[in-house]
């Protein structure tokens, strides 16, 4: 279960570096957006499994 959650995880953080690079596109900062969506993915992710630990 934990590899599992690892891989969500990391895809979860590709998707939302891939749309923040998309977003960032818009606003002529495609890597600035990209980092900072994948960020924000990661932190999230980090908190979420943390909270949701198996004892």
């Amino acid at each position: 279960m934990r590899l599992f959650r690892m891989i969500i995880s990391i895809f979860v953080m590709l998707i939302a570096g891939l749309i923040g690079f998309f977003v960032g596109i818009r606003i002529d900062e495609a890597m600035g957006g990209a980092i900072l969506f994948s960020l924000i993915a990661g932190i999230a992710c980090v908190i979420y499994t943390i909270e949701n630990q198996e004892k």
